[in-house]
């Protein structure tokens, strides 16, 4: 027991490994803390109104579930009906305000958590599927703690850090020489080595997965661990009869069978090559090569050794496949670990780890095998472990602008941009093949904005957004099958374009990749078809210094141009006029208001006395469709909210420039023009009968 704690307290104190220690679990919960996004975002946004319907249909569907969504469902659809009905009246001047309160009051009483119906709507369209193993509850915590099979780096990097030199030190400082002057040789001290590098890693293990527990139990919440594990959609296809709460047990013990492997791989390359660097690098390598090479997810799992074991979750997920529109067959993207087959991998796994002992063993007695070593290994790992540590930092993409004077963004003109030189476009001509374009404002000279050749698999968006001399679109690049019977078929790329139109210079200011199959190098950035769906159906775009915002449907999402991390800030039933100064984002809501989001402070104001269905924002004002008085323009002056009529004419749609308003009137459908400050209203050539 003298010589274990003399190596416990060399492994803690002379070679730092209490530092080391102490460093990870300061980073791990720092990475947990910033980088941890829920696996559904729209629970934790509507956390009240989805635990209001959750603690209704908790646990397994039945058909008393079954008949509350159908009445739900339409009880919402009548009272939404309604009230747009009541408000419409009450715009239209058909009843008083205390008789739309008394209509409005009761029906959103009953939408007031509609956005909660239709996140729990969405479970309950996946539970059905397959209702005997997939139960209602809340499924943040439990995708957070499970739903990964990414390999913890930060680990790998501490048990580099911890293990190699417990062999190497020797060598390293020639002190195995010595160790053959203890009366029962090097052995007994090879043993101790190794009994507390088995200790080491087992209670670090232990108490990593007791951290991520907690982080998880404390953030989301970890109720209902008894519930089937298909109740996960990550887990839906599996097979495995088995718990929550027990396939947390199950990984955690696979996983420190997997970091043991590991560590007993470490100690054999240190004494069989009696160098730092090697050791680093040849343990490094039998890790991540497989882990970043093999494109199919499962294939890592089929091969004995430490990695399968390292990153066990995917021994619980289910077959997987994909649709492939060039064979018009399903691939399959993962295919499920049979338990006859996890218990292959870990005898045969053992059995390696066994052989492993006897070689470090055999090499540790082994006199004769004493050379002469050189200095400089310390230094080694230290770069090494820098190395790594800022290779984990890089993510995302910078800009080359900075972006203090933004120009305004309308919807209403997101396939147009117009700066001093050039006027940016979308050309309709053939709606086969739409381009965007550009024309010389002096000269009427006509380009393509995109100069290289479009190829077959790239899409270009025929969307717009411009900020001085910087232009921005949006593309796809769908990567070329390859791969037997195009097994490893992806689903591309996403980008956000920026060209300066000074140089017509081009840059990459964001991407996001959309493949399926392939996981990123350090995992954050891997494609997740729940929160990567939303990028084939984007209306719209706009962006600031620091993140890019997507119109989509009927929301808006802020994507950090550096993490790629989404969420969604903004819901709304008709996203149809929007518009963004640089800070505020302005929209109008379920009752027709125009709401000024501030997305510095993630605040909303509701901007005073303002009824629409359309309006623009120009530098000064806001000019808007009045539906108070029979959808005249007014304009609001955006420094002390005052109004002004501008026609007097009821109007269909408009739009405008620095000079005139150009109209569609309501009463003849003839389109107008009529200047800035409401005078000179003409009818247009062309519009006579």
């Amino acid at each position: 027991m003298s010589l274990l704690s003399y190596e416990w307290k060399k492994m803690l104190f002379y070679q730092k490994g209490l530092y080391f220690i102490s460093l990870f679990f300061v980073l791990s919960m720092a990475t947990l803390l910033i980088f941890d996004t829920p696996k559904n975002p729209e629970i934790e946004m509507n956390s009240e109104p989805y635990a209001f319907y959750l603690n209704q249909v908790k646990g397994a569907l039945t058909d008393e579930t079954e008949r509350f969504f159908k009445t739900e469902a339409k009880r919402i659809s009548e009272a939404n009906v309604a009230l747009e009905r009541a408000y419409n009246d009450y715009y239209d001047g058909k009843i008083s305000e205390d008789e739309l309160l008394k209509i409005a009051s009761p029906l959103e009483e009953i939408v007031k958590n509609e956005s909660g119906f239709k996140v729990i709507f969405d479970q309950y369209s996946y539970i059905r599927e397959n209702p005997d193993n997939r139960y209602f509850l809340s499924t943040n915590g439990w995708n957070g703690l499970l739903a990964t099979d990414h390999l913890d780096l930060l680990f790998l990097l501490l048990l580099l850090v911890l293990v190699t030199p417990v062999f190497c030190a020797e060598f390293a400082s020639e002190m195995d020489s010595l160790h053959l002057t203890v009366k029962k040789g090097t052995r007994v001290h090879a043993v101790s080595k190794v009994v507390l590098v088995f200790m080491t890693v087992i209670v670090l293990c232990f108490l990593t997965s007791l951290l991520r527990y907690g982080f998880f139990h404390i953030k989301y919440g970890l109720e209902n661990g008894d519930y089937p594990l298909q109740s996960l959609s990550y887990f839906g296809t599996s097979t495995k009869n088995s718990t929550l709460f027990s396939t947390f047990i199950w990984v955690t013990v696979l996983k420190i069978f997997g970091n043991l492997s590991f560590s007993v791989l470490i100690m054999l390359f240190s004494v069989w090559t009696k160098k730092y660097a090697l050791t680093l690098f040849s343990s490094t390598a039998v890790i991540l090569l497989p882990y970043v090479g093999l494109s199919m997810e499962s294939t890592k799992y089929f091969l004995p050794g430490p990695l399968a074991f390292m990153i066990a979750t995917g021994f619980f997920r289910g077959s997987e496949a994909e649709y492939n529109i060039v064979t018009d067959q399903m691939d399959v993207t993962f295919e499920e670990i049979s338990m006859l087959t996890v218990m292959i991998l870990f005898v045969i796994t053992l059995c390696l780890n066994i052989g492993a002992m006897i070689v470090i063993m055999i090499r540790h007695t082994n006199v004769w095998s004493v050379k002469k070593r050189r200095g400089g290994r310390l230094k080694s790992l230290s770069m090494m472990v820098i190395l790594c540590l800022t290779a984990f930092t890089f993510a995302g993409c910078t800009s080359t602008q900075n972006m203090k004077d933004v120009d305004i963004y309308n919807y209403s003109s997101r396939q147009s941009f117009e700066n001093e030189q050039y006027r940016f476009y979308v050309d309709e001509t053939d709606l086969d093949d739409m381009k965007l374009v550009f024309e010389d404002k002096q000269t009427g000279e006509m380009n393509h904005l995109i100069r290289n050749p479009m190829q077959s698999l790239t899409k270009v968006e025929t969307s717009i957004y411009g900020n001085g001399p910087f232009v921005y679109y949006i593309k796809q690049e769908f990567d070329k099958l390859r791969g037997f019977a195009y097994r490893n078929e992806e689903r591309g790329r996403f980008f956000v374009m920026e060209v300066d139109t000074r140089t017509f210079d081009e840059w990459i200011i964001f991407e996001k990749n959309m493949n399926s199959n392939e996981d990123h190098f350090l995992g954050p950035h891997s494609a997740d078809s729940a929160d990567s769906g939303f990028y084939f159906e984007i209306d719209s775009f706009f962006l600031d210094e620091k993140s890019i915002y997507f119109i989509v449907q009927n929301e808006i999402r802020r994507v950090n141009r550096g993490t790629g991390k989404s969420n969604v800030i903004i819901r709304a039933p008709l996203l149809t006029s929007v518009a963004f100064d640089g800070q505020h984002i302005y929209y109008f809501n379920e009752k027709y208001e125009v709401v000024q989001y501030d997305t510095k402070t993630d605040s909303e104001t509701v901007l005073p006395d303002i009824i629409t269905t359309h309006f623009i924002l120009t530098e000064t004002e806001l000019l808007f469709l009045n539906r108070k008085d029979q959808y005249k323009i007014y304009a609001m002056s955006l420094d002390d909210f005052a109004t002004r009529k501008i026609t007097e004419q009821s109007v269909l749609n408009f739009t405008c420039d620095d000079q005139y308003i150009f109209y569609e009137a309501r009463t003849d459908s003839k389109k107008y023009r009529i200047d800035r400050d409401g005078e000179n209203d003409l009818l247009l050539e062309g519009q006579n009968d």
